[in-house]
């Protein structure tokens, strides 16, 4: 009896020593997700978007580097206008000049946008079919949906300021908050 209750509790303190050790290495990483770095985050999306063209090797080659180029300079774009856009939490405090100089900032933005796009279209047209090349925008586009809904959930910002991934059009149907009518 005596052995039977000893072999229990240490079966138990070994049990409890695991997981504490499992849990010390995960070092607070979600289990199953990757980090990466920036430079690595544009090399997977690329490939990945590679793989989904199941383009040859020489092809995928002239893909990654065009593509991060690309991203690199799409990059730049958001890091030169994508300072002070924001919906109605980042307006408040400005004056109707500044809201102003805003919008004509997102104009300007997205001139910026079609001309890199515009840009890159051609170099991609020189080995990628029109086809090809609209899985690559729509993959873009859904990526960026991704991002800005992982964004929201960790409530860090985003045009509604991170209401907890709540939709334009969520429980509320387009109330604002608080309002039930």
């Amino acid at each position: 009896m005596k052995r039977t209750a000893l072999f229990t509790v240490m079966m138990t303190i070994m049990m409890a020593l695991s997981f504490s050790a499992n849990a010390q290495q995960n070092d607070g990483k979600q289990e199953g997700r990757r980090q990466f770095n920036p430079e690595q985050a544009i090399q997977h999306r690329a490939q990945s978007i590679a793989n989904k063209l199941n383009l040859d090797d020489a092809t995928t080659a002239k893909f990654m580097d065009t593509y991060k180029a690309y991203l690199k300079e799409m990059h730049g774009v958001y890091a030169k206008y994508g300072q002070g856009m924001g919906g109605k939490k980042k307006d408040e405090g400005k004056t109707d000049a500044q809201v102003e100089q805003d919008i004509k900032n997102q104009f300007a933005m997205s001139r910026a946008i079609i001309d890199v796009r515009e840009k890159y279209y051609t170099k991609f047209r020189a080995f990628l079919n029109p086809r090809q090349i609209k899985v690559v925008y729509a993959q873009e586009r859904d990526n960026a949906h991704r991002m800005k809904g992982e964004k929201e959930r960790r409530g860090q910002g985003g045009p509604r300021g991170g209401q907890g991934g709540r939709g334009a059009h969520g429980p509320n149907n387009g109330q604002p908050a608080g309002r039930n009518g």
